[in-house]
């Protein structure tokens, strides 16, 4: 067991962290062995996210308390705990620990303030350390996925009286249809090749009433997930970790406490058709994987911390034909140590509508997204993404910018193509590259009015000949500006729970009556014509008209 105190938070927050020690006012902490692996576990009241972790053998699980009462976390065995003294770590960002795993097994934890000893109930979660099978208690197995539907609807009230109880009860290939309702329940799904579905996407609520931590949890391969909403929970509307294979179709996911519609160390999936706002952190997420083979087609993301943030994604990964507006900042795709499989690389963002980043006052945030807040596109130490025909408008700091960022490790930005994007009413500068190693990104046909530094574009473009390096080092200072502000508090923190209601959203086509498709073989089965994707323009603008 390695303890160390760092600052850090998921997506944005791990470059406080950063960007504190390139200050030198305080440092990150160093641990006295590296590990191989590393996965960030936020504390929330009453839960863990994520609460099933898998790492590496001598591999790390970093503990942050991102509730409002202190917590910890205990091995049921005893073999280690968060403090040496099972103490607590308490609400503040710098109160943190590290717990290096050298043995392979499944060690399940609890919170001895929130939970029963033996980890049955409560405040709990598990480490799966090496390459172990787990099967959650209580659940049938392994069970193999399935690529076509078994013909087999679990109707929810009617049959079964919970959407739980008609998960439990549902085979591979089932439909579980839920009837209109409001629904106060957090479901754990572990059987392969599922579908839930909604029989309207604007009546059939999962409502956590802020007591709840998930709306949906899935933990099995291959689950699909329709029209529905999910509103008021602690931490994620929809969450699937650590799967091969889903998918989130006409999904309203707001004011949920910590991302709207997320995924974590999972791969070969689809966002689609969906809405989600009022997020702290993030309205949609993407993290730990490579390769992703992961499409965001046709989603909407406001009021939040952040509109996409994708960390450590890598490899067809791609976020396109969607709309991020009225966020502290816009998309994000950054590396960090504190997440497998960095660096983050080879995302591609085209055909998005991005605006008023770090300008609406409804937008929720906390501490850990202020570094980023103020910019449209944001892509830190990450590698090879292609940014193209995306609008980015009116954004409070930087339309489109390429940083590195320190972790444990440097982590230069590189090999970008940022290209045909339309980049206007920036406060601080439409094109901006910042920091030491930020080479090799070119920018081409972009329309905006500044960059910094001045002759960005001309001096990077996408042919043979380009200069060796062109940042503007004052860039950095920004972001050590918002590092100040968030030391002294002064930034405004908008209480998730409060955030607008979205407005009702379309719902899918063919209701309880659609095909059932499970989540198998889903990127395989997408046919991308990035060609034919366009920059947004005309009534694509309309939502910007609030400013």
């Amino acid at each position: 067991m390695i303890q160390s105190a760092r600052i850090t938070g998921r997506s944005a927050g791990y470059l406080i962290c950063s960007l504190w020690l390139a200050l030198s006012v305080g440092g990150c902490g160093k641990p006295e062995v590296k590990p191989t692996g590393t996965v960030l576990v936020s504390m929330a009241d009453n839960s863990y996210s994520p609460a099933i972790i898998h790492v590496p053998v001598g591999g790390s699980i970093v503990f942050i308390n991102a509730g409002r009462n202190d917590h910890n976390a205990i091995a049921v065995d005893k073999s280690w705990s968060s403090e040496k003294t099972f103490g607590n770590i308490k609400m503040r960002p710098e109160d943190m620990s590290e717990i290096v795993l050298s043995k392979e097994g499944v060690y399940p934890f609890y919170c001895s303030f929130h939970a029963t000893p033996d980890g049955k109930a409560g405040m709990v979660g598990v480490v799966v350390v090496g390459n172990v099978e787990y099967t959650p208690p209580g659940t049938r197995g392994v069970l193999p996925a399935v690529d076509t539907a078994s013909g087999v609807t679990r109707r929810v009230p009617q049959d079964y009286p919970t959407i739980q109880n008609g998960v439990d009860a549902a085979n591979p290939g089932d439909l579980v249809l839920i009837d209109k309702g409001e629904y106060t329940e957090s479901v754990f799904v572990t059987t392969p090749s599922i579908t839930l579905r909604g029989v309207d996407r604007n009546s059939v609520i999962l409502d956590g009433k802020f007591e709840l931590a998930t709306g949906i949890m899935v933990g099995g391969n291959g689950v699909a997930i329709e029209n529905m909403t999910a509103r008021n929970y602690t931490l994620n509307g929809f969450f699937w970790t650590a799967v091969k294979g889903f998918r989130g179709s006409y999904l309203t996911a707001y004011n949920n406490g910590d991302y709207g519609i997320y995924a974590f160390g999972s791969s070969d999936g689809l966002f689609e058709h969906s809405y989600a706002s009022g997020s702290p952190d993030s309205s949609f997420y993407v993290g730990q994987c490579a390769p992703c083979r992961v499409v965001l087609n046709d989603v909407v993301g406001e009021y939040s911390g952040l509109g996409y943030s994708g960390t450590n994604s890598s490899g067809d990964m791609y976020v396109i034909n969607s709309r991020f507006t009225h966020n502290r900042s816009g998309i994000s795709t950054s590396t960090f140590d504190i997440e497998l499989s960095p660096p983050g690389r080879d995302t591609t963002i085209v055909g998005n509508l991005i605006g008023d980043s770090g300008l609406d006052n409804e937008a929720a945030g906390f501490y850990a997204t202020e570094t980023l807040a103020g910019n449209g596109i944001a892509l830190v130490g990450t590698h090879n993404n292609h940014v193209e025909r995306n609008y980015v408008v009116r954004s409070r700091n930087n339309g489109i910018v390429v940083i590195p960022i320190l972790d444990r490790h440097y982590w230069p930005s590189t090999g970008h193509v940022i290209r045909d994007n339309t980049v206007l009413g920036s406060g601080r500068a439409d094109l901006a590259a910042s920091g030491l190693g930020t080479l090799g990104n070119c920018f081409s046909g972009n329309v905006f009015r500044s960059s910094l530094p001045w002759g960005l574009q001309a001096l990077n473009g996408c042919g043979k000949f380009r200069v060796p390096m062109a940042s503007d080092l004052s860039g950095d200072m920004t972001f050590f500006g918002s590092i100040a502000q968030i030391r002294m508090g002064r930034f405004t923190l908008n209480d998730y729970r409060t955030r607008p209601v979205p407005p009702a959203q379309i719902n899918m086509p063919g209701g309880a009556d659609a095909p059932v498709v499970p989540a198998v073989n889903v990127f395989a089965g997408l046919k991308l014509d990035l060609d034919a994707i366009k920059t947004p323009s005309g009534a694509s603008q309309k939502p910007l008209a609030k400013l």
